[in-house]
């Protein structure tokens, strides 16, 4: 599939695409970061759209650089979206950049009112101090538009079974207007909605903008709330919600649930091994190495050394960024056959991994771990590292006077 987006078949490309964000699999994240700069405005566009699937600083950045260059408006309005999105999976620098749309008197008008999807996911008090600032905006559009939202109540909770149960299927509506405003009247709801919408995301287990949508939701109810996701976890077994649960409890940031993604390693590492190449237990089983790994813990070491050992398929991304920030000298082996076997994209994940462990444990290029390597390791560390003598020397500065 990421072959077919360097081809010159519109149609193709436009069906990959979404194809590639269905998966979730790293991998496509720079094949859609580069068609940002296609000449077809069209595939540029759907290309914004996929790009927030892959919540990343790579991501938002590239997305930040359409909204400076772009000159399409429906580009430009993607891009808002998609930041938003990305905003809303957790990378907190994506806000920036939509404020500053939201904010801009000489931005088109049409593109500000995307950004105002914005406003639903602040704190109230945030909300209010820029919603009362663009009621006094010079665009009557714009104005218009932050008189309506300050005079509309905010989503009240729903007040039934039934209530809730439209309201989840509401979530998957094509209609950005119907799907938001359930996501709002949802996150109302508290604790109350966590088993309902785990039970309805699993009914949808095969449609990737529900279970995103579902993640937005839960991700809304804070450490506190979200302490109830311990549960749900134990009794999920569907790849696509476990990965938004996984994904929900790496944003919430509380320890005593991501500790738990230990246990949910340790069960899917007892599934059968799938053939197929991108194979979704691996990618759930990935994600939830990330988060440990994001709070420095090696609990599940052996399960990704495992991973890093196993022949079948290729590496996933997740699995080498986890292993970049908690893997030590023993995992180098490892890192260095995975490099023999894979190709040249990956290569350059695992040679990061390298150079990463390498720099933290202090390990130098006559460290004696590195002489107990085998011939074909040490070949590939030399292939890994920059030649000996070629970073800049640091000059000392002369005082002067």
């Amino acid at each position: 599939m990421i072959e077919a987006l360097e081809g010159t078949n519109n149609r193709v490309r436009a069906r990959v695409m979404p194809l590639l964000a269905a998966i979730g699999d790293p991998r496509g994240r720079e094949p859609l970061i580069a068609m940002l700069l296609d000449r077809n405005a069209r595939m540029r566009l759907i290309a914004a759209r996929c790009l927030a699937r892959f919540p990343s600083p790579d991501s938002v950045a590239a997305l930040e650089r359409t909204l400076k260059n772009e000159k399409r408006r429906d580009v430009r309005i993607a891009a808002v979206h998609g930041l938003v999105e990305q905003y809303t999976g957790g990378q907190d620098g994506a806000i920036r950049r939509v404020l500053d749309v939201l904010l801009d008197s000489e931005e088109h008008c049409d593109v500000r009112v995307a950004a105002f999807s914005l406003l639903r996911t602040l704190r109230l008090n945030q909300r209010r101090s820029i919603v009362r600032r663009l009621c006094a905006d010079e665009s009557a559009v714009v104005r218009q538009h932050a008189l309506n939202f300050a005079a509309s109540p905010p989503p009240s909770a729903v007040t039934s079974p039934a209530e809730m149960q439209a309201w989840l299927e509401r979530l998957g509506e094509d209609d950005y207007a119907v799907w938001n405003e359930s996501v709002q009247r949802l996150s109302a709801c508290g604790a109350e909605v966590i088993d309902p919408l785990v039970d309805t995301m699993r009914v949808h287990a095969e449609r990737p903008e529900y279970c995103t949508r579902a993640g937005i939701v839960l991700k809304s109810l804070g450490p506190r709330r979200g302490r109830a996701l311990g549960q749900a976890l134990e009794r999920v077994v569907e790849p696509l919600p476990l990965q938004t649960l996984v994904e929900v409890i790496g944003a919430l940031g509380e320890k005593s649930l991501i500790y738990r993604l230990k246990d949910l390693i340790d069960r899917l590492a007892e599934y059968p091994c799938s053939e197929n190449r991108f194979d979704p237990c691996l990618r759930v089983r990935a994600k939830a190495h990330v988060e440990l790994a994001r709070i420095g813990s090696r609990v599940a070491i052996s399960d990704l050394r495992e991973a890093l050992n196993s022949t079948r398929g290729p590496t996933d991304f997740d699995m080498l960024s986890a292993v970049a920030k908690i893997g030590k000298r023993d995992e180098l082996p490892l890192l260095l056959r995975a490099w023999r076997r894979e190709d040249e994209f990956t290569r350059r994940k695992i040679g990061e991994a390298v150079r990463s462990i390498m720099r933290r444990e202090r390990i130098r290029r006559n460290a004696r771990i590195l002489q107990t390597l085998s011939a074909e390791e040490r070949a590939a560390l030399v292939d890994i590292l920059p030649p000996a003598g070629s970073r800049p020397r640091r000059v000392r500065a002369q005082k002067r006077g």
